[in-house]
């Protein structure tokens, strides 16, 4: 079982190693904010194409979770048919994620949209929060090996624990029937002897008749 955990704990290592020798720099640069029919665009101009996730805290706040990306020192806000943009804010929250505020009117319906070096632009798909729906199954999947092994335990001390009741089970109605034999050979002794008296006895009398009738 270690050696298994040893192998994952390699495995899970190596690749994200290989991932982090494998990315290539992705820089946010310009955040451009285009109003549409019924709320806005939200478009994100980077390097490549980014991991993005939407957070609502109330209709007029949005908040956007960029992964796998820095930003520049400096990152232009461009605003196309609009002027009621209440504040935005880009935030550095580790070395390779960004949380963008906006606070807008009706910003909650926007559409996120990525617009890549190559000038490829595309609305960025929501990412599924996969780390914790792996760490769900994980620790799912853990408590389940956990759960067999302790069963399969308790069944082998409970199969144990039959036995050694049968053991003693069967020593003890050996040893009463020890007794119970002792007891009916001890009785069979003493009729025995019994009848081994009267019979003297029986004898005895006769032979006192019979002594004397001859008289």
């Amino acid at each position: 079982m270690k050696r298994i955990f040893g192998i994952f704990g390699f495995l899970i290592l190596f690749a994200f190693t290989s991932l982090s020798v494998c990315a290539k720099s992705n820089y946010l640069h310009t955040i451009t904010l285009e109003k549409n029919n019924s709320s806005y665009n939200v478009i994100l101009s980077t390097d490549n194409v980014s991991k993005v996730s939407k957070k609502i805290s109330s209709p007029n706040e949005l908040i956007i979770d960029m992964n796998g990306i820095s930003s520049t020192d400096t990152v232009n806000a461009i605003y196309k048919g609009t002027d009621s943009i209440e504040s935005l804010i880009v935030e550095h929250i580790s070395q390779n994620k960004l949380r963008i505020h906006i606070v807008a009117e009706n910003i909650a319906m926007s559409t996120i949209m990525l617009q890549t070096a190559d000038g490829i632009t595309s609305i960025a798909a929501e990412t599924f929060p996969w780390n914790k729906a792996l760490w769900v199954v994980f620790v799912l999947t853990l408590f389940g090996v956990i759960f067999s092994v302790s069963k399969k335990i308790s069944e082998q001390d409970d199969k144990i624990l039959i036995k050694k009741d049968i053991k003693d089970r069967e020593i003890d109605m050996y040893r009463q029937f020890r007794k119970q034999m002792d007891y009916n050979e001890s009785l069979k002794l003493n009729k025995s002897l019994r009848m081994k008296t009267m019979m003297k006895k029986i004898d005895r009398k006769i032979d006192e008749r019979l002594s004397a009738s001859i008289r």
